[in-house]
């Protein structure tokens, strides 16, 4: 055999050896769980629209309107440190700004803009949660009777969420576009606690890292997650992940029953 031969055997061989690497480097992680990931994503979602729901409350509670007598950790205080700062442009029946939003008789719609700064610990997570909502909230009326309320508008997401087990954190950076859609509470609200029709949607972009003791990968999910009422008595709704469909209790913001 030539010397020059010989060189273009082990050029071979070592290129066969490279390229043997660069596909066991690339094959999935067995760190890498998607079901599991859909499961997480599904908590998280349903308790930023929980607390979504609970703010809308909390809207009401801030335009001096009856809201309901709720016997619950509404905004989830026990477990979070978010701030809610809302600024608002009342109009009357015709379309003028009703200045100060006085007197309250007059007000038919109400433009809020919200930030929720801080943190949340669900039953399988915590989170830093950093939202803004563009949000209105419209009086209905029958014969000059206010009958219901109905909130409409988007909002953004940039939340961090930790899920970690006895063997693995999972962290996901979360970008999200929020939606509430014809999300109607009829009155009095005194026995009218949640809302009777309407839906609301996060599309999420995940960024997940998945760490254990020895290994670190990253993937990418885009996640749809729709939840449509009306609610039960107890606060339960229907939210649906990809083409799972689960149970949101809106007072413990647990998911659950994911079939």
């Amino acid at each position: 055999m030539t010397r020059t031969r010989a060189i273009h055997l082990l050029a071979a061989a070592a290129l066969s050896g490279f390229a043997a690497c660069s596909k066991d480097s690339t094959s999935p992680s067995p760190l890498i769980n998607d079901a599991q990931v859909t499961a997480d994503v599904a908590n998280t979602a349903g308790d930023a629209i929980a607390t979504d729901v609970a703010t809308m409350i909390g809207n009401d509670s801030a335009m001096a309107l009856p809201a309901p007598p709720l016997a619950f950790d509404l905004f989830g205080a026990a477990n979070d440190t978010l701030v809610v700062v809302r600024s608002r442009i009342c109009y009357d029946i015709s379309d003028a700004v009703v200045t100060n939003c006085l007197p309250l008789s007059s007000v038919r719609r109400i433009v809020f803009h919200l930030t929720l700064d801080g943190s949340r610990t669900g039953a399988t997570f915590t989170s830093a949660v950093h939202r803004t909502r563009d949000w209105t909230l419209t009086r209905l009326f029958t014969s000059g009777t206010e009958t219901a309320r109905q909130h409409d508008g988007v909002g953004t997401g940039n939340d961090t969420a930790v899920v970690t087990t006895a063997t693995m954190t999972r962290t996901h950076a979360t970008s999200a576009l929020d939606s509430v859609v014809a999300v109607v509470f009829d009155l009095p609200r005194a026995s009218n606690p949640w809302p009777a029709s309407g839906m609301m949607v996060r599309r999420a972009t995940i960024h997940v890292t998945f760490q254990n003791a020895t290994t670190q990968v990253t993937k990418d999910y885009s996640k749809r997650v729709e939840v449509d009422f009306p609610a039960d008595a107890q606060g339960n709704v229907v939210l649906t992940i990809d083409a799972q469909t689960c149970n949101l209790n809106l007072v413990t913001r647990a998911v659950t029953n994911c079939h």
